[in-house]
């Protein structure tokens, strides 16, 4: 099996056939004789390039009405270090954080690094179930704990593909302000829509102080750029930001991106989106044809990931040696569950293969499940 090509459905990777390439060439050369000498030498701040900042505030303004002052806004490289800092400055050892119970595995990381004692509430096809973060948090405050954080990936979420709906979002705010819990906003994939009116994000609907937001470029430039942000009001900022010690992100990469994005912002995540949602559908497709007895995997309204399911029965440890020696790269579902269980999901991100290796993919995807379930099982 050595010939075989590798395929990665790894990481939360933009199709890389969109990359700006032309256009950030001609950024860059703008960029720097707007700019000069001067600014590059110095340490960009705690707040970053103010304007990819101004880049950030017209993103949201235009995707939902809502407005943000630059100042509630700071440039990070990449969401992650957004998500370490807001974890430094609110989680100490033992606290308890509420998240869903199948999560981004990065922010899983950091909360267990920290310290963070996880509670899990379930999650179906829209969203997080707030019924059950109602029971979860009356059960919290009935044993006397307060918890540091709700966090949350709304829209488009980490591993599932769910939606949070408008009612769950309004019912997520009203409880967190009943109980007196910041909610921690993961933003990462809104822009990347297929299909629908997109969802106002948490921090439009939510009281000021309620919500702290963080969002990226990466998931429709790429990672590789390494530059995110973070919004907050002052109250919420300052001490995120007191945890801060790398002198700023990135001028460099700032002042290029944000020439580029002035312009074509929309126009770019317009040609990403067509891109990566034709691998949706392949992928789909994919599953439906190889392997339809045995997978499913409810369609995604947008961003980068595919949450598939297999029979109970699968021997999960079997199936991904079966993938890795077939050189299909994905992520085993335990890596999401907040309590690490082993639950019988894959996830795939569709947005860097080519068509026709996702079409190979789940082809393997298929001669791997098969090797690794009971003869009898269905679905």
């Amino acid at each position: 099996m050595s010939s075989l090509r590798e395929i990665n459905f790894t990481g939360g990777m933009p199709d890389p056939d969109t990359f700006p390439v032309e256009g950030l060439i001609g950024a860059t050369a703008r960029a720097l004789r707007r700019v000069g000498g001067k600014t590059l030498v110095r340490y960009p701040g705690d707040h970053g390039d103010i304007e990819l900042r101004r880049v950030a505030a017209d993103r949201l303004a235009s995707r939902e009405g809502t407005r943000v002052p630059t100042d509630d806004i700071a440039i990070a490289s990449g969401s992650m270090q957004a998500i370490d800092l807001v974890i430094r400055a609110y989680v100490k050892p033992g606290d308890t954080v509420i998240c869903e119970e199948t999560t981004y595995m990065g922010t899983l990381g950091a909360l267990r690094h920290a310290g963070a004692r996880l509670v899990g509430v379930p999650v179906d096809g829209d969203g997080m179930v707030t019924s059950e973060l109602g029971k979860t948090l009356a059960g919290l405050t009935a044993r006397g704990v307060h918890p540091a954080l709700i966090y949350t990936v709304p829209t488009n979420q980490n591993p599932t593909g769910a939606n949070l709906s408008k009612p769950r979002r309004r019912e997520l705010v009203e409880l967190a302000e009943k109980y007196d819990v910041l909610v921690f906003e993961d933003d990462c994939y809104a822009d990347i829509h297929f299909e629908g009116e997109p969802i106002p994000s948490m921090y439009g609907i939510a009281p000021q102080g309620c919500v702290v937001h963080v969002g990226t470029f990466s998931k429709v430039v790429g990672p590789g750029m390494r530059l995110g942000y973070l919004i907050a009001p002052p109250s919420r900022m300052v001490p995120v930001l007191a945890g801060r010690f790398d002198g700023g992100t990135s001028a460099f990469a700032s002042i290029v991106l944000a020439e580029y994005l002035r312009d074509h912002l929309w126009g770019h995540i317009a040609t990403t989106n067509s891109a990566v949602r034709a691998k949706r559908d392949a992928l789909v497709a994919g599953i439906r044809r190889y392997v339809p007895d045995l997978a499913s995997c409810i369609p995604p309204f947008g961003g980068l990931f595919a949450w598939v399911r297999v029979p109970d029965s699968t021997d999960m440890d079997r199936l991904m040696a079966e993938l890795a020696r077939l050189r299909v790269l994905c992520t085993r579902g335990r890596t999401f569950h907040v309590q690490e269980q082993d639950i019988p999901y894959v996830r795939f991100s569709f947005g860097y293969p080519t068509l026709d290796e996702i079409d190979e993919g789940m082809r393997r995807f298929g001669q791997a499940v098969r090797a690794s379930v009971p003869s009898a099982a269905v679905l």
